[in-house]
């Protein structure tokens, strides 16, 4: 399977839809010792893309991504992934370590954290708890999500519910491209002997505005990724191979991106689809499914969703 996380950090006394984003790294760390007691193959997305070519994969293997690039990816995580040799993918949304990113789930649970009652949609809600915080949460993501294309476009939107901030608030929560290049020129320990040293920390592409691509025409979407592409090459000096579709669930992404990404030239591309990766991915290379990973995970549950058709579109 392909594990999809996003976070690695202590949690916070805050709203549980964000919270439940993160995993801890005292559970991430016993994950990993767990599998790897249990046999489990920790395998790169290039492993993964020759296993699949060449039908020469593990029967049980975990290819870990984390989406976006946060800066716990490398404060938390890293450390343990190094520790463990263990190898891993970060999907890098550009406008991220770039500075133009709008982290607006953040600045709404602020705002309700900081409130006991709103006005929403003309009407007065009382949120005076917690539990009532995160059903207004919940409403309003919903809400927001269907009126905004983008990370860099949705300032607006929350203005005009009356919620006001500064993105640049929470610039401190993302990688830097200093922290990227680093990251990057990590490699995993050669415990097998000749060959060369790989990658320990793949950088692969998120967009650049994180964009939902039934939102966007073809061309829309080509554009967004070739400025990301063009920023990876001129921080980093080279340009990922491996692609991760934002959101990614049906709602957002339809099969026909899928040819789009391959025209591009991008190797691999997962989506948030539910399942486990089969041989016969090989031929839906750019629509590999995730398991979302979070704490209090289990290993049993990967045989559960070994039953599972084969997930593509």
């Amino acid at each position: 399977m392909i594990v999809m996380l996003h976070r690695i950090a202590p949690f916070e006394d805050k709203l549980s839809p964000n919270e439940h984003m993160k995993v801890s790294p005292e559970f991430l760390e016993s994950f990993i010792t767990q599998a790897l007691d249990s046999k489990y193959h920790f395998i790169s997305l290039d492993e993964l893309y020759e296993g699949l070519l060449h039908n020469d994969l593990p029967e049980y293997f975990i290819c870990i991504t984390i989406d976006d690039g946060y800066k716990d990816n490398l404060t938390f995580g890293y450390p343990i992934f190094a520790k463990y040799n263990i190898p891993f993918c970060i999907y890098v949304c550009t406008s991220f370590p770039k500075s133009s990113h709008n982290m607006w789930w953040f600045a709404l649970e602020d705002y309700l954290l900081k409130h006991s009652n709103i006005i929403y949609n003309n009407t007065k809600y009382d949120i005076s708890t917690k539990a009532l915080k995160e059903a207004m949460f919940l409403t309003m993501r919903a809400n927001i999500i269907t009126q905004i294309d983008s990370y860099e476009n949705c300032k607006q939107t929350l203005e005009n519910f009356g919620i006001f901030y500064n993105p640049r608030d929470y610039d401190n929560l993302t990688l830097s491209w200093e922290d990227i290049a680093f990251l990057h020129t990590q490699k995993l320990q050669n415990t097998l002997g000749g060959g060369g040293q790989r990658q320990l920390c793949t950088i692969g592409c998120h967009t650049h505005s994180h964009p939902i691509f039934n939102n966007l025409s073809n061309d829309e979407i080509a554009q967004d990724i070739a400025k990301a592409q063009k920023l990876f090459l001129q921080h980093l000096h080279f340009t990922p191979t491996h692609f991760a579709y934002p959101f990614g669930s049906r709602i957002e992404v339809s099969p026909h991106h899928f040819s789009l990404i391959q025209n591009l030239g991008f190797k691999t591309a997962t989506t948030t689809r539910h399942g486990s990766i089969y041989p016969q991915h090989a031929r839906h290379i750019h629509a590999l499914p995730r398991v979302f990973f979070k704490e209090n995970f289990m290993l049993e549950s990967a045989f559960k969703i070994r039953k599972r058709r084969i997930v593509t579109s």
